[in-house]
């Protein structure tokens, strides 16, 4: 990264709240995982706030403090469950994803990555649901490499493999979560303002920018990426 301006030769993109409009989807597989265990549902609000650590702290925190493990457990198990039956007909992807991830997968030579902590198999299903999984070269989920966000292994085996250096590549997420993975992988990060924080938060996490919506990416890439120039 060179002083004031980014070089991104490689695009990592978070997943809910970045790309997808998840939220709703993710309160529904909950509360109704709730609502069979006997537990009162959670509001869209809450969901917001929660999502982002994975399926296993959602879980724990909607079935509260004193739930056992063993609750908890089969609390996730009936998520998961619901989950996989209604993810794709209940997560939209956000307007402009996939003109900007076409975009970036010209301007990077195809290094775009989605880097999540939902699993794998279901972000390869969202992008192909979509018709963009053809932009994106890797998906990293907590079951790819054995960690989740914000530990630095979800992120540096796929720059290397891109054999790009980590400050040469560029983080976009909307959660404090994705800001802790650049810092800790050595990655630049820029935040997409999405409901779950404030842009406040996320320029005190440490992100270099915080944009209104994914599809400004394009044009501050142009402002402040050396190379990234639209004619």
């Amino acid at each position: 990264m060179t002083a004031g301006r980014l070089v991104p030769a490689a695009l990592l993109f978070d997943l809910d709240g970045t790309l997808a409009d998840s939220f709703a989807g993710i309160r529904k597989a909950l509360n109704r995982a709730l609502g069979e265990a006997g537990l009162p549902a959670r509001d869209l609000d809450w969901v917001r706030r929660h999502v982002g650590r994975g399926a296993a702290a959602l879980v724990r925190d909607a079935a509260g403090p004193h739930a056992t493990d063993a609750v908890a457990t089969a609390l996730r198990a009936r998520f998961e469950r619901v989950y996989e039956e209604i993810f794709l007909a209940e997560t939209p992807a956000y307007p402009d994803v996939a003109e900007v991830l076409a975009s970036t997968a010209v301007r990077t030579g195809g290094r775009v990555a989605v880097i999540s902590n939902k699993y794998e198999p279901l972000s390869r299903a969202l992008l192909a649901h979509w018709g963009v999984a053809g932009s994106v070269a890797a998906v990293v989920g907590p079951d790819t490499f054995g960690v989740r966000k914000p530990d630095p292994g979800t992120v540096l085996p796929v720059v290397a493999g891109f054999g790009v250096a980590p400050g040469d590549a560029l983080l976009v997420g909307d959660m404090e979560v994705d800001a802790a993975t650049g810092r800790a992988a050595g990655v630049p990060v820029v935040g997409v303002r999405g409901e779950s924080t404030t842009p406040e938060a996320l320029r005190a996490a440490g992100m270099v920018a915080v944009l209104d919506r994914l599809g400004d990416l394009p044009a501050w890439l142009a402002e402040n990426g050396t190379g990234w120039g639209y004619h």
